[in-house]
């Protein structure tokens, strides 16, 4: 239970929340959108560890953490649960691995799939976060494009940092 990756965890969560809040917060495109990167911690943890309890409550606090400071009332953590909820579906669905899933590892897909994945996750965490930041049904449309817009730069800007630490996300 309490190893090297319970402590790094302990570490990593923080620093994204900080670097999400500090630095992905003040970029705004169009006056209005900025990335939301915390996610990418969810989105590569490794697939054989990502069953575990641990893996949903470190999820959680990463968006509880990302709310406490936005003062958003608990839609990060909730978007931020549901996607850690959903990945192993997701990583199901869009590889077309046939082995043992136990075994899986991100560079056993090609980059459409990959791609795909991350364009999904990504998709299911912005639509959950600014519906249940607007929750009026009224406004459906304007939260889908804000969600659109946003999805499209937090991939841009996760598929760049993937490229510059994709040797240490693969271990």
């Amino acid at each position: 239970m309490l190893n090297k990756t319970f402590f790094n965890n302990l570490i990593i969560i923080p620093i994204l929340i900080l670097v999400q809040i500090f630095v992905f917060n003040n970029i705004f495109f169009f006056y209005k959108y900025n990335p939301f990167i915390y996610i990418i911690w969810i989105i590569f943890y490794p697939y054989n560890k990502s069953g575990t309890y641990w893996f949903l409550i470190f999820s959680f606090l990463l968006g509880l953490g990302v709310d406490c400071f936005m003062d958003t009332g608990g839609v990060n953590a909730f978007a931020s649960l549901l996607i850690a909820y959903l990945r192993n579906p997701v990583i199901r669905y869009v590889s077309d691995l046939h082995k043992d899933m136990k075994l899986f590892n991100f560079s056993d897909i090609n980059i459409i799939q990959l791609a795909s994945y991350i364009l999904l996750i990504v998709s299911i965490h912005h639509l959950c976060l600014f519906f249940l930041e607007s929750m009026k049904l009224s406004m459906l449309l304007m939260v889908v494009k804000d969600a659109l817009i946003t999805t499209v730069f937090s991939f841009l800007f996760i598929i760049v940092i993937y490229a510059f630490l994709k040797n240490s996300i693969e271990r």
